[in-house]
């Protein structure tokens, strides 16, 4: 390879690590739903308060009964996570200061002026702290089976995880 594309092509792949930044943000703010279902080994007259005590516990509010009540909505609140608006603000350093090195490099003269993309830097947090607060719904439905319940809950995976983890215990 020839010395003179090292550092247009460094340059176009610090851009690219730019791009896929901004795809990562946005993509920490989107709501995933999942659907996943269980068979309680519980009445629904058991297990409907249990269940309704659990989310209440987790920072969600009833929202809507149908009219048989086997199908519940609820919805919370749900808040950004401290540890990840770091990790951003981390990696949204780490990437301007690269484009920032490479620029001056190739443009010696007024690459300097790069760094002042370290001022941008506080961006990505922000811009992630606004958009994962959000108000959650998790959907729940209540099937009576032969030998139990059926239960099917729609929201985050994380809280199919949780809810698999705490009332289950398959984890």
């Amino acid at each position: 390879m020839s010395s003179d594309l090292i550092y247009p092509s460094t340059l176009l792949l610090t851009s690219l690590l730019a791009i896929g930044f901004v795809f990562f943000i946005r993509a920490s703010t989107k709501e995933r739903i999942e659907t996943k279902e269980w068979l309680i080994a519980q009445p629904i007259s058991e297990l409907a308060p249990r269940l309704k005590q659990y989310f209440q516990q987790r920072g969600y509010r009833l929202h809507t009964v149908n009219t048989d009540g086997s199908e519940v909505t609820f919805q919370g609140n749900v808040a950004a996570s401290p540890f990840l608006a770091a990790f951003l603000f981390g990696l949204a350093v780490c990437g301007a200061t690269a484009i920032a090195l490479v620029l001056t490099v190739l443009l010696p003269d007024r690459g300097i002026l790069a760094f002042g993309l370290l001022g941008l830097t506080p961006l990505a947090p922000w811009f992630y702290w606004r958009g994962a607060q959000r108000l959650e719904t998790v959907k729940l439905s209540l099937q009576p089976h032969a030998i139990g319940t059926q239960v099917t809950l729609e929201g985050h995976p994380d809280e199919l995880i949780t809810f698999e983890d705490t009332m289950l215990g398959v984890r």
